[in-house]
């Protein structure tokens, strides 16, 4: 393997000093009460996608968000990953060892092992990881296949033994072909991760509503809604089309990745906060939630960015009910949703009602999950926005 990848990169070597050109292309109550509420569903979320929608139509261009809350890194990233499965799926070597080896980028796989958040390790970012794929020069490679392996028996047959030498066939790697299908897989991708981000808002906003509101017995009106609105996913054929290959794990990365700069974006709420009265007292309840925030952010983001070790977790089997534990040095999402209410903080000068209804770590909890939902609505922009400059 390593002679293999010697001979890519003197190909790729003389390619690109021989200055090569590139080479790229309804009658009842009941079913009316039915239409009612899967008309208010569809309503719902026609609202949240056109919302999200507009400001990536807007004539005012978005701002590029870069560093670690910049998504569009994270769709490139999956977007070669998944084009690596393809290519391991479909045994073309030579371009999945080029492509592997592209502005070292090697420690990416096709299986979805490598699971952190900022995998997509250039300066420039995915226009700069595209512009190097479309300037590189296309360049042909002999590949050598394999002989079989033949008997003793086998060997005296002139015609078996006339096939123990191998064969061999010319690869041409057209780097702008390769730039093209990203493209296109990263478009797959952005119709994946919307309603995603999209499910992800809507559970946050209802796990909001039932900390504000107390708690309600749910009515016969409501579980027929609900199953209604089960009904109409599984008739309207949502789901049923076949996902990219590392959708599962797509889901969940997704999920990290906002949790991630939901966190930052609490913590500048927090440090700016004054919806309450000025007291000392009210101001040191502050100044300690920050703090613990900081405190807890700066534990989680890095397993949030690493991501769980499922193999690791698996043998420490399932914790008992109501308990939590730390698993390994990764984090899923709903990890850190999960410790902010179980790893209780030192307990805060709360000196008034409103200190408690602001900074109490269930209060906190909420706080973050109604900033994620914020963060899920303005994801979706960008991710829009990302895909529609790559066009």
């Amino acid at each position: 393997m390593d002679a293999f990848t010697a001979q890519l990169q003197a190909a790729h070597a003389e390619a690109v000093n021989a200055n090569l050109d590139i080479s790229s292309g309804s009658t009842t109550l009941e079913d009316a009460y039915a239409t009612e509420m899967i008309n208010k569903s569809r309503s719902a979320v026609t609202a949240t996608t056109a919302a999200a929608g507009e400001s990536s139509q807007s004539s005012t261009p978005r701002p590029e968000r870069t560093g670690k809350h910049a998504i569009s890194s994270l769709l490139m990233q999956r977007a070669i990953q998944t084009q690596l499965y393809y290519l391991a799926d479909l045994r073309d070597e030579p371009t999945y060892m080029w492509m592997r080896e592209f502005l070292n980028h090697g420690h990416l796989d096709d299986k979805g092992r490598f699971n952190e958040l900022d995998g997509l390790r250039c300066d420039g970012g995915w226009q700069y990881y595209l512009e190097q794929l479309e300037s590189a020069p296309s360049f042909s490679i002999t590949v050598q296949l394999a002989p079989p392996r033949l008997s003793a028996q086998q060997k005296r047959n002139p015609y078996l033994a006339a096939q123990s030498v191998g064969r061999s066939y010319e690869e041409t790697i057209m780097p702008s072909k390769i730039s093209q299908t990203l493209r296109t897989v990263a478009r797959s991708l952005e119709t994946e991760w919307v309603p995603v981000l999209i499910k992800i808002a809507e559970e946050d906003r209802k796990r909001v509503q039932l900390y504000d509101a107390p708690p309600q017995i749910q009515t016969a009106a409501a579980a027929y809604q609900a199953f209604w609105c089960e009904r109409q996913v599984v008739a309207g054929g949502e789901g049923d089309d076949q996902g990219t290959p590392l959708h599962a794990l797509n889901e969940r990365i997704v999920a990290r990745f906002c949790t991630r700069v939901a966190l930052d974006k609490l913590i500048e709420e927090l440090q700016g906060d004054s919806s309450f009265g000025h007291s000392a007292e009210d101001e040191e309840a502050r100044r300690a939630a920050v703090e613990w925030l900081q405190d807890f952010a700066n534990e989680w983001e890095p397993k949030l960015k690493r991501g769980p070790d499922d193999d690791k977790r698996r043998s420490f089997g399932v914790a008992p009910p109501g308990h939590w534990q730390r698993l390994c040095n990764g984090a899923d999402a709903n990890d850190v949703t999960e410790a902010m209410w179980q790893e209780l903080p030192p307990l805060f000068a709360y000196a008034s009602d409103d200190a408690m209804r602001l900074y109490s770590p269930e209060a906190l909890a909420a706080r973050l999950r109604r900033v994620r939902a914020g963060v899920c609505d303005e994801l979706i922009g960008d991710l829009r926005a990302t895909v529609h400059s790559m066009s």
